[in-house]
């Protein structure tokens, strides 16, 4: 997992060393929740992509597995 490392960096980043706990934890957080948010956008983004070209596909064609 590549992201709690990155979290870990912008934490440390934006409120330094001197940050008590609770700010840490409402950061970390708050910045879970907005990877959270982009890979369920990406995913809704890819199912939205494949349906259109399913939609595009001549009636007749057939998808192989």
């Amino acid at each position: 997992m590549y992201t709690a490392p990155a979290i870990e960096d912008l934490i440390l980043a934006t409120l330094g060393e001197q940050a008590n706990a609770r700010e840490r934890h409402v950061l970390r957080q708050s910045l879970l929740n907005l990877v959270r948010l982009a890979r369920a956008e990406q995913c809704a983004e890819m199912q939205a992509s494949v349906d259109k070209a399913v939609q595009a596909m001549p009636a007749e064609s057939v998808l192989l597995a």
